[in-house]
């Protein structure tokens, strides 16, 4: 196996690159929890792992694919592995790595079922523009939604997932600084022309645009 191959991946139909082995290991964990007769941390590693699957299907490009099974595995074994209370700034690290991977995929999914412009279709400033408010938004709206679930959570069910208005709003300057983050990274891969669907190997240097 070439390097080229060893980095960008196609080695098997079955496991493509190196996102495969990481989707596998959560996956895995998934199955090592069950087994050992730990539902929760199984439920939630196989749900987020659901989540890298469905990246799969739809033929994300590698590095968004790469965004959503990275932030399924880090939001995944951080919660499995208790390193929210282990690590006082992990929470920190979620609420800014989580939308600045995640941001960008929402608006490449949501261009692929044509509800806002592919990040290929045009090549002027307003544009760009337009990707970096929408992307910008969507990061912003997810991380306010996920704080009305803490709330709700643990006004219903009794968890402890909000720690009072500083974690909350503390939470969501992160959410916005990392979907500001995932905004700018995604008009830098529109800037160059890539588009929203994984390399076809050996055919073409940029992604495709079309499903």
């Amino acid at each position: 196996m070439d390097t080229r191959t060893l980095l960008l991946g196609d080695w098997t139909p079955v496991v493509r690159d190196g996102i495969d082995v990481l989707r596998l290991v959560i996956l895995g964990g998934a199955v090592v929890y069950a087994v050992n007769g730990r539902p929760g941390p199984a439920a939630v590693l196989a749900t987020l792992g659901a989540v890298t699957v469905l990246a799969r299907l739809v033929n994300l490009p590698r590095i968004y694919d790469l965004s959503v099974t990275a932030a399924m595995a880090l939001q995944g074994f951080g919660e499995t592995l208790g390193l929210y209370d282990e690590f006082v700034r992990f929470d920190d690290l979620v609420h800014f790595t989580l939308p600045m991977l995640t941001a960008p995929v929402i608006y490449i999914a949501l261009a692929r079922v044509e509800v806002v412009p592919d990040p290929r279709e045009e090549t002027h400033l307003p544009h760009y523009v337009g990707i970096a408010v929408v992307t910008a938004a969507l990061g912003i709206a997810v991380g306010a939604l996920w704080e009305i679930v803490e709330w709700r959570s643990d006004a219903w069910f009794g968890t402890a997932l909000s720690e009072g208005n500083d974690d909350t709003n503390g939470d969501l300057v992160r959410d916005t600084l990392g979907s500001l983050a995932g905004a700018g990274l995604l008009v830098v891969w529109a800037r160059f022309g890539w588009g929203s669907v994984r390399r076809i190997p050996g055919v073409n240097t940029h992604e495709e645009v079309i499903a």
